[in-house]
């Protein structure tokens, strides 16, 4: 372990990483650079090259950090209820951080948080059916609409949950059907289309039939 300045803390990746962890909630993924982390830890950034031999490898490692502490399905309740509650409380937790959410949908395979999270996902899919092809759907389509929703709800949250719809105000016989909302889509409901679309995810899943 390195220390390089007194009163820094002893460096390792463990450390280093739960560090660019807090720094991911706290300034989103592009927060994380060595010298980021290094300040952080009071310590030299070439400290951390002992550890991690290029930023990226730092970011991952904090990327899955956060995702290690996010909680898994629940143990009790059908496999539906286990991952819905699953499904929202990632979408939610993803959601905090910018750039979060994206990067779990590019690098979750080679994170070690990654592959605990669909871990834990097909595990409940193997208690609705002995397909390993049908289990490995349930999971990752469960885990790509949770990410991909964090996305979306980021995206809304950061701007603002009222929208104008110019287009239609402007020439509504263009757009009969969204004229006809009657000013229904100007303001995003995040809970309500995420309920909608999950219900008829997990209907979907778990209602099909597998060869």
């Amino acid at each position: 372990m390195a220390r390089f300045r007194p009163g820094g803390q002893k460096v390792n990746a463990g450390s280093a990483a739960r560090q660019g962890a807090f720094i991911v909630r706290r300034a989103g993924v592009d927060g994380v650079t060595m010298r980021a982390v290094a300040a952080a830890m009071d310590v030299t950034p070439m400290a951390l090259y002992r550890c991690f031999d290029s930023a990226e490898s730092l970011r991952r490692a904090s990327i899955s950090a956060v995702l290690e502490r996010m909680p898994g399905p629940p143990d009790e309740g059908s496999v539906a209820d286990r991952l819905g509650t699953w499904a929202d409380s990632t979408r939610r937790r993803l959601r905090t951080a910018d750039g979060l959410a994206a990067a779990c949908i590019d690098d979750w395979p080679t994170l070690p948080g990654g592959c605990r999270m669909m871990e834990s996902l097909l595990a409940v899919a193997a208690e609705h059916t002995e397909s390993t092809i049908h289990q490995c759907e349930i999971a990752t389509a469960v885990f790509g609409y949770a990410v991909s929703r964090a996305i979306v709800d980021r995206a809304v949250l950061t701007r603002r949950r009222e929208r104008r719809l110019p287009a239609v105000e402007a020439r509504p016989v263009q757009y009969p059907r969204l004229a006809a909302l009657d000013h229904r889509c100007e303001l995003i409901d995040l809970d309500r289309a995420f309920a909608a679309g999950l219900d008829a995810l997990l209907t979907g899943l778990l209602e099909r039939r597998t060869a």
